[in-house]
């Protein structure tokens, strides 16, 4: 989470309180209970996605989404301001420079096992273990080096590149058709919403302080993360109880990750269009499953505000967990959604599903083979 590099403790402390059992008049359990409705629908509906009734259960899995989504959005919003910092924070940058650690070792154990010939996988791995040591090796957690920019502009090129060279034909084939294109841009849209509430970037309950009372506002600031500084353009919308801010930074991660979920979404609706006509080994509940659970690692931070109204005070840990910058929660999270999305792409280039050329272009390979 990132915060304008002009508010002090104090400020930060107001803005990410909202403490009690309601949200905007609103009971915190009637929250859940939307979000577990919007789960049991998805879930049901995805249940129908392989029998006679298919429309009916994709119609089901988008409500389900939407409904979820939410739920989820007003319980992130919920947010206790936790006391003085514990003492066990002190051990976050040699828990996260072990992590970083162990990840790169590990890229490069793992590819050199399964993937020798592609050691471009090991370059992904060796980014996201400097991402996750970032903070915690530079000195001042690296908030204005030159180095947090290449990172993290190297990071998306990186899973550009793999996709580009091991996938790019698989996906352009199963995203040709409207239908993926339709259902890739919707995960996309929902994966962005979700994404910039629960990170912090807006917010859709702001605290009206002193600093910002009154008519709305448009200005620039500079906010830390994801890495460095970053220019942002904040705002605060009165009439709309709308406020935020956007950044490259933000723009970089939401392009990153909701591509990616968007990637996967799409291949999951060519694989259910494809099915019946080919014996699909890749089964489409694997791409879906690994695309749904990262997506909710890339949120990682909604996880605080759902705790904390589960658990309330006692939910402190999981705040310092993700709010210290030198946590290795953020980026270990950051680093495995990154990992399976991209490898569920990678994975669905084997599927025959996601071969299967559509209809319209049947005849034109007809002809070539005559």
């Amino acid at each position: 989470m990132a915060f304008p590099d002009a508010l002090d403790a104090a400020t930060v402390a107001d803005v990410v309180a909202h403490a009690g059992t309601t949200h905007a008049g609103t009971p915190h359990w009637v929250l859940g209970a939307l979000t577990l409705v919007g789960v049991a629908v998805a879930v049901g509906g995805w249940s129908l996605l392989r029998g006679e009734r298919a429309r009916l259960g994709a119609a089901a899995v988008g409500i389900g989404a939407v409904v979820t989504i939410a739920g989820l959005i007003g319980l992130v919003e919920v947010q206790i301001t936790p006391g003085a910092t514990p003492e066990w924070t002190r051990w976050f940058p040699v828990v996260n420079t072990v992590a970083a650690i162990v990840v790169a070792l590990g890229s490069l154990v793992v590819v050199r096992w399964k993937w020798p010939e592609r050691p471009r996988y090991v370059g992904l791995g060796f980014l996201l273990a400097c991402w996750i040591g970032y903070p915690a090796m530079m000195p001042n957690e690296g908030i204005a080096h030159p180095l947090g920019y290449l990172l993290a502009l190297a990071v998306p090129l990186s899973v550009a590149a793999i996709l580009h060279v091991d996938g790019r034909a698989v996906v352009a084939t199963a995203l040709a058709d409207l239908r993926s294109k339709a259902v890739s841009a919707a995960a996309f849209c929902l994966f962005a919403v979700f994404f910039v509430v629960s990170a912090g970037t807006v917010s859709v309950n702001p605290d009206v302080t002193p600093a910002i009372a009154g008519d709305g506002f448009v200005t620039v600031q500079r906010v830390v993360g994801p890495l460095v500084y970053w220019p942002a353009v904040e705002f605060y919308w009165p009439e709309a109880s709308l406020s935020g801010y956007f950044s490259p930074g933000t723009v970089i991660l939401v392009g990153l990750l909701g591509g990616l979920v968007a990637l996967n979404a799409g291949l999951v609706a060519r694989q259910l269009a494809a099915e019946g006509a080919t014996d699909s080994p890749r089964a489409m509940v694997g791409t879906l499953a690994a695309s749904g659970a990262t997506a909710c690692c890339c949120c990682a931070p909604a996880l605080y505000g759902v705790a904390g109204v589960l658990f309330g005070a006692a939910a402190t840990p999981v705040y310092w967990a993700f709010m210290d910058p030198t946590s290795p929660v953020g980026g270990i999270f950051f680093a495995v959604s990154v990992i399976v999305l991209t490898g569920s792409v990678i994975r669905a280039s084997h599927d025959p599903a996601c071969r299967i050329p559509r209809e319209s272009d049947a005849p034109r390979a007809a002809d070539g083979a005559a």
